[in-house]
C-alpha cells in the first residue's frame, strides 16, 4: 500500500507522480493521453466491444433495415411528378411514430451500453473485472436519466447547427464527455459536467476532442457511403427482394466495421475525462473505478491499480 495515488504497480518502489505515465487512464501530455487511450483499446477491446455490439450495433442495425425496408420503399427516380413522389416516399402515420418509438429506443439502448462500456473500460483499467450482466446492470440503472440528457444535448446540437453552424460545433465540443461524466459522477448534470471540464483547458481539449470527433465522422462517412453504394448495385442488378435482403445484410457488416473506431473513440473520451479530472483532482484509475462503482475512497490513499476496492 502506498500513500500516491498514482503509484505504478508495475514498477515497486518508484512513485510515479501524477503525470509522468504510471496510471492507465490520467495523463498530462498530448503523447500520453494517446498512449493511454490506444491502451485502452488494447486492453478492453473484447469486453467493450461486446459491449458496445450487443448494445450500440445490433440496434443500429435494426433500427437500419427498419428504415430501408419500411420507411424507405422503392421510388422510380425518372419520375417528374414530385407530388406523386413524396406521396410514394411517405411511408404513413403508422409507419413514422413506429420509426420515431424505434430510434427514441435505440438511443436509449445505446446510450445505457455506452455507460456500460466506460464502466468496464475502467473497472479493467484498474486491474478489475466486470461481467457483461453487471456491465449492463449498471448502464440500464443510470440509462434512463442519461437518455434524458441526450435527449437535451441532441437538441442542443441540432438547434446550434441549423442557427448558424458555429453553435452547434461548439456543442458537440462542449458536450462530447457526457458519457464518462455520468458514469463517474451521479449526482451531477453530465450536460453542465461536460462544458465545465471541456472549458477547465479549452484549447488543449479542443485539440483532443477535434481528433476523436474527426475519427468519428470519417469513419461514419467512409462506411455509410460504401453501404449506399453497394445498396443502390443490388437494387440495379438484383430482383427487389434480394436485393432488399443484401442491403439487410449490407446494413449489419457496415455496422460491425463501425465497431473498431467506436471502440477507440470511447477510450478515448475516456482518457480526456480522466486526464481533465486529473488537472485539478486527486484522481487515478482505481479511484474512478471505485466512484463508478459508489464505493467511498480517502482521495489520499485511493488504492493500488490491480487491488480495486469491491463492488456494490
Amino acid at each position: 500500500m502506498t500513500d500516491d495515488p498514482y503509484w505504478n504497480s508495475g514498477r515497486p518502489g518508484e512513485p510515479s507522480g501524477r503525470f509522468s505515465g504510471g496510471d492507465p487512464l490520467v495523463t498530462d501530455t498530448f503523447e500520453g493521453w494517446w498512449h493511454a487511450s490506444m491502451d485502452v483499446v488494447q486492453r478492453s477491446w473484447r469486453t467493450v466491444g461486446l459491449v458496445l455490439l450487443i448494445g450500440v450495433v445490433l440496434p443500429r442495425w435494426i433500427l437500419g433495415a427498419f428504415n430501408n425496408t419500411v420507411r424507405t420503399p422503392d421510388i422510380d427516380v425518372n419520375r417528374t411528378d414530385w407530388g406523386t413522389i413524396v406521396r410514394e416516399y411517405s411511408p404513413g402515420v403508422a409507419v413514422g411514430i413506429i420509426g420515431a418509438i424505434l430510434t427514441l429506443a435505440v438511443l436509449y439502448v445505446s446510450g445505457s451500453a455506452v455507460l456500460a462500456a466506460v464502466r468496464t473500460a475502467a473497472a479493467e483499467a484498474a486491474g478489475g473485472f466486470l461481467a457483461l450482466g453487471e456491465a449492463f446492470d449498471f448502464g440500464f440503472r443510470r440509462g434512463g436519466r442519461f437518455f434524458l440528457w441526450l435527449l437535451l444535448a441532441w437538441v442542443t446540437i441540432a438547434v446550434g447547427l441549423v442557427l448558424c453552424v458555429l453553435p452547434g460545433l461548439w456543442a458537440i465540443f462542449a458536450l462530447s464527455l457526457m458519457a464518462p461524466a455520468a458514469v463517474f459522477e451521479a449526482r451531477k448534470s453530465p450536460y453542465a459536467r461536460s462544458i465545465q471540464l471541456t472549458h477547465s483547458a479549452f484549447w488543449p481539449a479542443l485539440g483532443r476532442i477535434v481528433i476523436v470527433v474527426l475519427v468519428a465522422v470519417a469513419a461514419n462517412l467512409v462506411i455509410s457511403v460504401v453501404g449506399l453504394l453497394l445498396a443502390g448495385v443490388w437494387h440495379a442488378v438484383f430482383a427487389s427482394w434480394l436485393a432488399t435482403v443484401l442491403t439487410v445484410l449490407t446494413e449489419a457488416i457496415m455496422a460491425l466495421l463501425l465497431l473498431v473506431p467506436m471502440i477507440w473513440i470511447l477510450a478515448a473520451s475516456l482518457c480526456t475525462y480522466a486526464w481533465l479530472r486529473g488537472r485539478a483532482e486527486s484522481v487515478s484509475a482505481t479511484s474512478l473505478s471505485a466512484e463508478a462503482a459508489g464505493v467511498a475512497v480517502d482521495p489520499v490513499d485511493p488504492g493500488e491499480p490491480g487491488h480495486p476496492m469491491p463492488e456494490q
